[in-house]
Formats: structure tokens, C-alpha cells, sequence
């Protein structure tokens, strides 16, 4: 092989990236491939099972640690990650949080800022959730969740919910392919920079305060009702009344007053919440008939945008 062919087999991302191994460890120290040693010499242990690794460095794969004997383990590439994302925070205590859009919005109301912290906890039970990592500052607290193979799903975000704790998920899993794609081997330190400062795999949980944000504009909202209408063998409903003034009567004792169509207008809204509809029970379950009106907060200004101080 000559060295322009040995180059590219190096970039080369490998063909099962998800069951290769970044870390092992040796004693209680993380190593990553970069720091271990080739083969056994590495002296390197799974951290999921606890089987000898032996650092696989060659030229045609990227690099990665291997079980030295018997089948690999299914649960080394998720403890591993795991483990280095716990280490991460707990040694930096800092974190890049995406930004915040409130329901239907697209122009954040709180903007993506770096956090920092003064303590932080690892597997510490909040009533019934036990997060991956809870970085404190004050009376602040942001929960962190590691998803690699199994990301939060409905029942613990509404968990947080109930309990009112703001938290993000981190795909560790999406970091590492990216890394495996872009460089074609794994590298620590540019896993630890897109933990700490990177966007793109991070998606918030929960967020207290923009719910709570919601909820004073929803409390505030107004109730606008809908009228059906027949014209020309079509079935509508409009709604009078439009603040944002999405169409106007152009004839008749109505004109010049604002309205909006409700199947064309306010059921994609930015400004509306919900369609209200009249119910009716239906073999012992409420089922919605035809709308009533809408629940709409277009009067209101818009929540300024801020930063990340006072949001958690």
C-alpha cells in the first residue's frame, strides 16, 4: 500500500461505527484510543463488563479499543460515553444550552448562551427522576441527560414537568458518528469541545421558565369565537375580530372590519394556541365536533428576548 492509499483508507469511517469502543479504562482513569498504547500494551479494561481490551490502531479502520477474547460487548460503546460525559462536567462545570422558542415561535424568547456553574451532582435522585448529570449555581439547576442508545422519552419529560426541573439531552451518540465522519478517527478532545460548547445534538427536555412564560400569555389570551358560514356550496368558518388583521370585508355593512379564515388563518397561526371545539361523548369517550372558536393571544406583544440569566 503507498502512502496517498494509506491515507484514505485512515479517513475511511468504519463500517460499524456504533459497536467500535472510544474508551477503556485502566484503574479508575478513562482512557481514549488517542491516549492508550497499540494492542495489549494499552492495559486497558471494558467499562461495561470489565473484559481486557487490546487498542486496535492500525491503517485501514478508524482507531478503536476491541475485546481481546470473546464477543464484544453490546453495552461498552454507551458506558463508555457515558462515563466521559460525567467526567467532562464534572471537571469544566459549564455547558452551551440551545436556544428557547416559545409555542409556535420561531424568534427565541431566551437566546443560546454558555452556562456556567459552581457544583455538580452525577446520579442524584429528584423524587422520581434520577438524571445522568445536575449542574447547580445558587438556587439555579439544569439536569443533563446522556442519550445514547435510549434517548428521554413522554413519561420523563413529564416527570420534569411535574416536578418543575429544567433539563437538555445531549446525543452522544449522533457526536461520536460525527466525529467518525469528519475526521475518520474518534477524537477526545473534539468530543469533549462539542459536549461543553456544541448546539446541534442538544434539545431541551423541559424548560420551566418558558412554560411559565406560556402559561401567563395563555392566561392572558382572549377567546374569539368562530361562525360558520355556507357560501356558493362551501362550508367555512371565520373569526371576527383578527388583531393581526389577516383579512378584511371588502363589501357589505361589514367592510372594513378584520376577520380571519380559521381553516386557512388561525390553524397555523404563530398567535393561536388551540381551536376550540364543541364535544360530544361518543361510545363513552368525548370526541370533538365542530369548532367553536379559538383561543388566541395576537393582541398581546411578544415576549422580549433574553438572556440565559434568569431562565432556569
Amino acid at each position: 500500500m503507498n502512502r496517498f492509499s494509506k491515507s484514505k483508507a485512515l479517513n475511511r469511517p468504519a463500517s460499524n461505527i456504533s459497536a467500535r469502543i472510544p474508551f477503556g479504562l485502566r484503574g479508575h482513569q478513562l482512557l481514549s484510543i488517542e491516549e492508550a498504547p497499540r494492542g495489549l500494551a494499552c492495559d486497558c479494561l471494558c467499562p461495561a463488563c470489565g473484559a481486557q481490551l487490546v487498542a486496535k490502531k492500525g491503517a485501514r479502520h478508524a482507531h478503536h479499543f476491541a475485546h481481546y477474547r470473546g464477543s464484544a460487548c453490546p453495552d461498552a460503546l454507551e458506558t463508555g460515553l457515558h462515563l466521559k460525559a460525567k467526567e467532562v462536567f464534572e471537571r469544566l462545570r459549564r455547558v452551551a444550552v440551545p436556544a428557547v422558542c416559545l409555542y409556535r415561535q420561531t424568534t427565541p424568547v431566551f437566546e443560546a448562551q454558555l452556562l456556567r456553574f459552581d457544583r455538580v451532582r452525577l446520579e442524584q435522585h429528584l423524587g422520581k427522576v434520577v438524571p445522568d448529570i445536575v449542574l447547580e449555581s445558587g438556587s439555579k439547576r439544569l439536569l443533563i441527560e446522556i442519550g445514547v442508545s435510549h434517548h428521554s422519552g413522554k413519561e420523563k419529560i413529564r416527570k420534569l414537568k411535574k416536578l418543575g426541573l429544567s433539563a437538555i439531552e445531549i446525543d452522544a451518540l449522533a457526536i461520536y458518528r460525527q466525529l467518525i465522519r469528519d475526521f475518520g478517527q474518534f477524537r477526545a478532545t473534539a468530543f469533549e469541545q462539542e459536549l461543553v460548547q456544541g448546539l446541534e445534538h442538544k434539545r431541551w427536555l423541559f424548560n420551566d421558565k418558558q412554560q411559565r412564560i406560556e402559561y401567563k400569555l395563555r392566561r392572558q389570551s382572549a377567546e374569539r369565537p368562530a361562525q360558520h358560514r355556507y357560501f356558493k356550496g362551501f362550508h367555512s368558518y371565520i373569526v371576527p375580530g383578527c388583531p393581526l388583521e389577516k383579512r378584511r370585508w371588502r363589501s357589505g355593512f361589514r367592510e372594513g372590519e378584520c376577520y380571519a379564515s380559521l381553516w386557512q388563518d388561525c390553524l397555523y397561526c404563530h398567535r393561536c394556541f388551540e381551536v376550540i371545539y364543541e364535544r360530544a361523548v361518543a361510545g363513552f369517550e368525548e370526541v370533538a365536533q365542530h369548532p367553536v372558536g379559538v383561543r388566541c393571544w395576537g393582541h398581546l406583544p411578544l415576549p422580549r428576548a433574553v438572556g440565559w440569566a434568569s431562565s432556569i
